[in-house]
């Protein structure tokens, strides 16, 4: 079950940890994309960045909920 995290008497929705996650993830596939020109070939490399992320976003929260579905 996903409870909301309370920080400093702001209640924060769960999925902030998963963004926090899949922004650091998504920091390294980028600048692995960036550093082989990946993005070189495309029409809008924001989009595709941006779409990365979204990618990023879905495994780390597959993996969450699969990982603490074993656990309860």
């Amino acid at each position: 079950m996903l409870y909301e995290i309370e920080l400093g008497g702001v209640l924060l929705p769960p999925l902030v940890p998963q963004v926090l996650l899949a922004l650091l993830l998504f920091l390294l596939v980028h600048g692995l994309i960036s550093r082989f020109d990946g993005y070189r070939h495309l029409w809008h490399p924001a989009l595709a960045g941006f779409c990365v992320f979204l990618i990023v976003l879905a495994l780390v929260m597959g993996a969450w909920l699969s990982l603490g579905s074993m656990h309860g």
